[in-house]
Parts: structure tokens; C-alpha cells; sequence
């Protein structure tokens, strides 16, 4: 085989190839050279508001009465705050009754009214009142049957004003060494 045959050989041989290549080149550099466009919208994010629900007796006893006699009460003030980014609607329930039937939880009775203020300075809320027995309350146990219910745009506070009176009458003998007791529990849910 001489050089001219040799030569010839390779070039037939390198030619197919070197086709090839030189064809994915030209077809990158066409392809980069094509007009583009593109639009894109901002960043888009997704987030939750939220809601608060606070008392100034925050895990402490409204009231803690040892040796209640009889023709015996009391009052006090629980301000209630809200603070949240969604309307809501509060209710004032019972939680974790003691002796919730017995006889001293039916010789309780309690007034909750609910306004604004507190001491010398508390307005109650026209319509706003709740009365019944110990024993009573007791069986409001639940967001869903809560009593004094208001609902509110944003961040609020309101007072309730809590009373007791043990005023039993007849026989009180059964009444002696007894007790009974109830956390005040209000809850918040939105309303949209």
C-alpha cells in the first residue's frame, strides 16, 4: 500500500465522523443563535395568620376557699385578652369538675357577666350574664355549649366578672366537710 492509498484510506475513514462532528457543531451554534423569550411572575409564599388567647389569672385560682360557711360570696375580675389576624368567637366553658353533682356544687350559685373594665370601672355587656348553680356550670363542659359567647374583628379584651354565693337552706349537715371545684376555660375559633 503506498502513502496516496494510505493517506486516502484515512481520510475516507475520518470522514464520517468528522462529519458528524462538525454537523453537531453547527447545529449548536445555529441553535444558539435563535431569538428567546421568557417571563417569569414574582415569588410566590403562603402563610398563616395567627390567634391568642390570654387571662390575667393564667394558671392561678380565681378563687381557693377553705372553710366556706354558709351565707358566704365573693367576686372577681378575669380579663380576658385576644389578639389574632381572624374574627373569632370566644365561649366561656367548665373544665376539670370536682364533685361536679355533689351536694355543695347544687348549694353554689354562681353570676358570671361578661363587659369591659374592671373594680369601680366594669360596665357590663348589655345581655351578657350567665346564673345558674355550680352543679350547672359544671355541665357546660365544652366549647360547642359555652356560655357568654362574643365574637370579635381583631384583638380585643373583655372582663367577666365572676361571682359565687353559698347560701343553702333547710338541713346544711350534709353540707359539712365537703368539696367541690372548676377551672374556667375559654376558647377562641375562627369565624372565617
Amino acid at each position: 500500500m503506498t502513502k496516496s492509498t494510505r493517506a486516502k484510506s484515512v481520510v475516507r475513514y475520518a470522514a464520517a465522523p468528522l462529519g458528524i462532528l462538525l454537523s453537531g457543531v453547527l447545529v449548536l451554534v445555529a441553535s444558539q443563535a435563535a431569538f428567546t423569550a421568557q417571563t417569569s411572575t414574582g415569588s410566590n409564599s403562603w402563610s398563616t395568620g395567627t390567634i391568642d388567647l390570654t387571662n390575667d389569672h393564667e394558671g392561678k385560682a380565681v378563687f381557693a376557699v377553705d372553710k366556706l360557711a354558709p351565707n358566704t360570696g365573693d367576686s372577681k375580675d378575669v380579663v380576658v385578652t385576644y389578639t389574632g389576624d381572624y374574627p373569632s368567637d370566644i365561649r366561656l366553658f367548665a373544665t376539670s369538675p370536682v364533685e361536679p353533682t355533689g351536694p355543695l356544687a347544687q348549694n353554689i350559685t354562681l353570676t358570671v357577666q361578661r363587659g369591659t373594665g374592671s373594680g369601680a370601672s366594669f360596665t357590663p355587656d348589655q345581655n351578657a350574664r350567665w346564673t345558674g348553680t355550680l352543679a350547672a356550670f359544671d355541665a357546660v363542659g365544652s366549647y360547642a355549649n359555652g356560655v357568654l359567647g362574643y365574637q370579635t374583628p381583631g384583638s380585643v379584651a373583655k372582663t367577666f366578672r365572676i361571682a359565687y354565693d353559698f347560701s343553702p337552706t333547710g338541713d346544711t349537715s350534709g353540707l359539712m366537710g365537703k368539696n367541690t371545684g372548676v377551672t374556667f376555660t375559654w376558647a377562641a375559633e375562627t369565624t372565617s
